[in-house]
């Protein structure tokens, strides 16, 4: 089984995680290629990417003029040619060397149900870079409710989809926030996602930024803006705060 790793990037030299992805990426064992779709930045992030890329031949580097990470998702997806997607976010790191057989044991398990005997979609459990009670209910209720329960995935798990189901659904819904969401929506009418056994590492860095509890408080009202529809790209620029963290606005 060959897996299309495909990494969005735009300015991350910011989040301190670049490098560590392109290392942990590298070391994964596994049939793979990595796509890193990047759009222009303003600090090192193509200067690393293509030093990473000249060093592997694993990597390749695709120079984009998307706006959001949905566009930017989707690029990568066009030229990739994997059996398996994993959309991975740019300040997460998956588990060392063995991600890739993680999620071949999960879509593939003999410990399924009588009811799901077969998956096509998952992502990994979550947990953070800094230790604090409430990120720490977040990681929680984040595996055990929104994924277990309710079948949503955000892209910090780094999701993994088959193709052939991708392809079905047109790929990531062009948004310039909740697209995981929306994603999520169209996906589990195929089968309810699947929870490999490790952790992604998710950079805690808005929160240290913000505040733990002012973030957490955001991220609240977002999603309840999003349940009555509100503009995406509103409630993105509200989310970013001038930071184009995912998107870039003129």
């Amino acid at each position: 089984m060959r897996f299309s790793i495909i990494l969005p990037c735009v300015n991350e030299i910011r989040h301190g995680y670049l490098e560590n992805i392109l290392t942990n990426l590298i070391s994964q064992k596994g049939n793979k290629e990595i796509i890193v779709v990047v759009s222009p930045s303003n600090d090192r992030t193509e200067q690393v990417l293509e030093e990473y890329a000249a060093r592997c031949s694993e990597i390749q580097v695709v120079r984009s003029l998307a706006q959001n990470r949905a566009q930017r998702l989707n690029e990568g997806i066009a030229v990739s040619s994997g059996e398996i997607v994993l959309l991975h976010h740019p300040a997460t790191l998956l588990p060392d060397r063995i991600a890739l057989d993680l999620i071949d044991q999960a879509l593939i398990s003999e410990y399924h149900s009588e009811y799901h005997s077969e998956y096509d979609w998952g992502a990994f459990q979550h947990s953070f870079d800094l230790v604090h009670w409430l990120l720490r209910f977040t990681s929680w209720y984040s595996d055990n409710v929104r994924v277990r329960q309710k079948a949503i995935v955000y892209f910090d798990h780094c999701p993994f989809i088959k193709r052939q189901v991708l392809t079905k659904i047109g790929n990531v819904p062009d948004l310039d926030i909740f697209e995981d969401t929306v994603l999520s929506d169209r996906l589990r009418q195929f089968s309810p996602p699947v929870l490999a056994q490790g952790k992604v590492i998710t950079s805690a860095r808005r929160f240290r930024q913000r505040g733990i509890y002012r973030h957490a408080m955001l991220n609240q009202l977002l999603k309840i803006c999003y349940h009555f529809r509100i503009d995406p790209q509103w409630l993105n620029r509200l989310y970013e705060q001038k930071a184009s963290i995912n998107v870039r606005y003129k």
